[in-house]
């Protein structure tokens, strides 16, 4: 027993003697088998040990997978070092563009006129269209490999033949499309047609099928319809090498119902007749017509009354006044109130005149040969004119009569011996513009 403590109590205090604890050790259990090293059982054991194997399996993997990782990545930057590439030049043809282009690229002197050489057999390295192009193609060492000309519808390639160069040539292949489109009028020809993608080269010779026919200047009216099928003529490259209407139809309020087909370079109506008339509806493209025939108008001049045989287009100073028929000039010069003036006989029955003109075109002279549509001289103001307009007019038989009204001669139509051939070519473009007309037509109503 030991005095450890003190107790204070009823304010004494007392001694408390604590005894001393002495802890019973338990006897171990003794462990038996080949395990009790381990401190576990048998399946513990098995546990640990495939553990084990599976953890020496996955390291194994992983530095082998590591090492051959380490192989490929070292091969792989090798075979991802890009080739030597070929050095390339292009450019448009035109002028010494080519040779400049040779030299430019590393050719000498003598090698780029050994190539000009090559071409002269081809038709030389001048520029045809455009968009005529060459591509000059050079090794990785500045060797000149090749060079190829895109001119027209030409491939030209220029290669080594030995010491010199050879030059062949190639037609560009040609995929034909027909398009068709259709519409009314809504505000004018050109814009309906190109608001639909009709290029402006089809929009013109859309208006010069139907020159003899319609006058679009004057007779078209909103709501008109139309519809057209024409022919593109386009390379690989998307480049387009021609377009030609092959059937188009107009309908419309002042000018009825008319069609056209090509058929052997000329067009054609549905029935068989020659579009082409002996004159054009007007000698110019012009902005309105100031005065009309009129056999007792007021002149604003002279202030008197007389004759106006002829009609007064008004139109820019400067606007190119064509023939509207093929003859032959019989006057060129002044005359009276025509000022500067133009006469040509068509036949032994036409003949026209043009006033007032501004100038004539270079080599217009009494007895010169004009084709129908060919320009020959300018609009001005010249002669007894308060502006710049054409003072045109036409006689039939020795009589001035009234160009609007005047019934156009036709040309001739086509042979019976064709007229199977005509018939199934209307017959394969004819439905591809009757119905969309028709069904624009009926949507009017």
């Amino acid at each position: 027993m030991e005095y450890c403590s003190l107790s204070r109590n009823d304010k004494e205090w007392t001694i408390i003697p604590r005894v001393k604890r002495h802890k019973i050790k338990k006897p171990r259990a003794r462990r038996r088998g080949p395990f009790r090293r381990f401190g576990t059982d048998p399946r513990e054991f098995e546990r640990i040990l495939i553990r084990t194997a599976v953890y020496a399996s996955l390291a194994v993997l992983l530095f082998t997978g590591g090492r051959y990782y380490s192989h490929l990545a070292a091969h792989a930057a090798d075979w991802d070092v890009p080739p030597p590439s070929l050095e390339v030049v292009q450019g448009n043809l035109g002028g010494n563009r080519l040779r400049d282009g040779l030299l430019d690229s590393g050719s000498s002197k003598e090698e780029a006129a050994a190539v000009i050489k090559s071409l002269r057999r081809v038709g030389g390295s001048g520029r045809i269209h455009t968009t005529d192009r060459y591509r000059i193609v050079r090794s990785p060492e500045g060797i000149l490999l090749h060079v190829t000309l895109n001119r027209n519808r030409k491939n030209i390639v220029v290669s080594r033949d030995g010491e010199k160069f050879r030059a062949s040539v190639s037609d560009t292949p040609v995929r034909r499309v027909l398009k068709t489109v259709n519409g009314s009028i809504k505000g004018s020809l050109w814009l309906s047609l190109t608001r639909q993608g009709a290029s402006p080269e089809i929009v013109q010779e859309f208006a010069d099928v139907f020159q003899w026919t319609i006058d679009f200047l004057t007779e078209p009216r909103e709501g008109d319809r139309y519809a057209v099928t024409w022919e593109e003529r386009t390379s690989p490259n998307g480049r387009v090498w021609g377009r030609e209407i092959k059937a188009s139809l107009y309908e419309g309020k002042r000018t009825g119902r008319q069609t056209a087909f090509l058929f052997e370079g000329e067009y054609y109506d549905e029935k068989g007749q020659s579009l082409e008339r002996m004159f054009l509806r007007a000698p110019l493209n012009f902005r309105r017509i100031s005065s009309y025939f009129n056999r007792g108008r007021w002149h604003p001049i002279l202030r008197k009354r007389r004759p106006h045989n002829g009609i007064d287009y008004a139109a820019p100073r400067g606007t190119p006044v064509v023939a509207v028929g093929g003859g032959r000039v019989t006057a060129v010069g002044r005359r009276g109130g025509f000022g500067k003036r133009i006469e040509i006989k068509h036949s032994s029955v036409y003949e026209t005149l043009y006033g007032h003109l501004n100038a004539y075109k270079r080599g217009i002279r009494v007895g010169t040969r004009i084709r129908q549509g060919e320009v020959i001289g300018y609009v001005g103001s010249t002669g007894l004119a308060t502006g710049p307009h054409l003072h045109f007019q036409i006689s039939k038989h020795g009589r001035w009569v009234n160009f609007l009204r005047l019934k156009l001669p036709k040309a001739k139509p086509i042979k019976k011996a064709k007229r199977k051939s005509f018939d199934a070519l209307v017959a394969v473009h004819g439905p591809s513009l009757t119905p969309q007309v028709a069904s624009l037509s009926a949507k009017a109503r």
